[in-house]
């Protein structure tokens, strides 16, 4: 029985932004009318009474085109080089973007710890939360610039999971450069079928994932489903859409493609 979902009726909501949907490859900044149509859509959210979280990649992405990324970005102080200086253009453009819509965003970089250990965990959700109460948008991303083999969390799609675990969202959208999960890889198998819901995350889901081939993506689909069992073991929905063409958010609720991850339902606290 198809699952029928109104995203309005999503009280808190963590939006994770992949890195190939902020970087303009043509010319390697930011795909500034894109960001713009992204925060209409989270102002029009706002305005109707939600409350938004934004997990957003791509500061190595946007940094690695200053430092010569090529040649060395396997090597660990070029990536976290990267993320510093990308980190400030992305925040920048989100901050601009955003006080168009009169808007204040709110930076937060984290580390696995933050999302783990368990006062961490507490302070991690009285800041975000705060933040929601105060008006602003918060913006996440991993601290890449510092993070260690031991303190990394990998990639945001996990992050974005675990934020909603942290403050109980309804929701949580992963927006990449796919329509949802597909039965096979759509790039080799352009004819197989697309999951529209997901109830259980079984062994035949996990083997549909694959492992991305882009060179600034951590996770592709692995980490995408990695993502679902988070969410939907603390009663959140999850969906993954296509985030390429504008305004991501409203295609979503007009019916673009998507797969739903349907949590069981549960007393959320």
């Amino acid at each position: 029985m198809e699952d029928k979902f109104d995203l309005s009726s999503a009280r808190l909501v963590v939006v994770k932004i992949g890195s190939t949907l902020v970087l303009d490859r043509e010319t390697s900044g930011i795909r500034s009318s894109w960001l713009e149509s992204l925060t209409e859509d989270v102002s029009r959210l706002l305005t109707r009474g939600q409350q938004v979280v934004l997990v957003s990649s791509g500061a190595v992405a946007i940094g690695s085109t200053i430092v010569d990324r090529l040649a060395t970005y396997s090597q660990v102080s070029h990536k976290q080089a990267a993320a510093a200086l990308g980190q400030v253009q992305l925040t920048h453009a989100y901050s601009e973007s955003l006080k168009r819509h009169g808007l204040q965003v709110a930076q937060l970089l984290m580390g696995r710890g933050d999302l783990v250990d368990p006062a961490h965990r507490l302070n991690t959700r009285a800041v975000l939360l705060r933040l929601i109460d105060l008006g602003a948008v918060p913006l996440v991303n991993e601290n890449d610039t510092t993070a260690t083999c031991g303190t990394r969390v990998g990639d945001n799609d996990r992050l974005a999971a675990w934020i909603a675990e942290i403050i109980n969202a309804d929701l949580l959208i992963l927006l990449s450069n796919v329509d949802g999960l597909f039965m096979k890889d759509p790039r080799n198998n352009p004819l197989t079928p697309m999951l529209t819901e997901v109830e259980s995350i079984t062994r035949e889901i996990e083997a549909m994932a694959t492992q991305s081939v882009d060179p600034y993506s951590s996770g592709g689909m692995i980490s995408k489903i990695e993502a679902g069992k988070i969410a939907m073991n603390a009663g959140c929905r999850m969906i993954i859409a296509n985030g390429t063409r504008s305004h991501p958010l409203y295609a979503i609720e007009s019916g673009g493609p998507s797969t739903h991850f349907i949590p069981v339902a549960r007393d959320r606290v």
